[in-house]
């Protein structure tokens, strides 16, 4: 019989092996692209938050930076950003050392944005010339850890 079906080839009662092994073939790379696919997400996952955390912290501290390129320093709005980042502050180690005591280096440098946060608070910025020294040292913390942890 010399009929085509959908998948194989017939002739003679036997199936054409050229076209069960590239059946086969593309199934194997089907099967393994969606195992790459779920493997790629499981470890996406495992440090989304850690990772959230940092993309916030980098909206607000970009948003003070902004603020002193334009020469728009809004107390309201440095207040926010200074208070934001401080609440922030607060889950850097539990994002990135979850299940774990994080390293005393890491708990320094995490020490350190807290005492520059909470001095900028205090300090409580109504302008620009202000608020310079405090984004500097936030940025430079920020910029250190990121050097030895990133």
């Amino acid at each position: 019989m010399d009929g085509c079906f959908v998948i194989f080839v017939i002739r003679d009662g036997r199936y054409n092996n050229w076209m069960k092994n590239a059946i086969l073939l593309l199934l194997g790379l089907f099967i393994g692209a969606v195992g790459a696919n779920i493997v790629g997400n499981a470890l996406r996952a495992r440090d989304a938050y850690a990772r959230g955390t940092m993309d916030v912290m980098q909206h607000h501290y970009g948003s003070l930076r902004e603020n002193l390129r334009a020469k728009q320093c809004n107390a309201t709005k440095t207040a926010f950003a200074l208070a934001q980042l401080r609440a922030l502050s607060n889950e850097i180690e539990p994002a990135v050392y979850p299940d774990s005591t994080p390293e005393s280096a890491f708990r320094e440098f995490s020490s350190r944005l807290r005492d520059a946060l909470d001095t900028g608070i205090a300090t409580a910025p109504a302008d620009c010339a202000a608020l310079a020294p405090i984004a500097e040292k936030v940025g430079k913390v920020c910029d250190e850890c990121h050097q030895q942890y990133r």
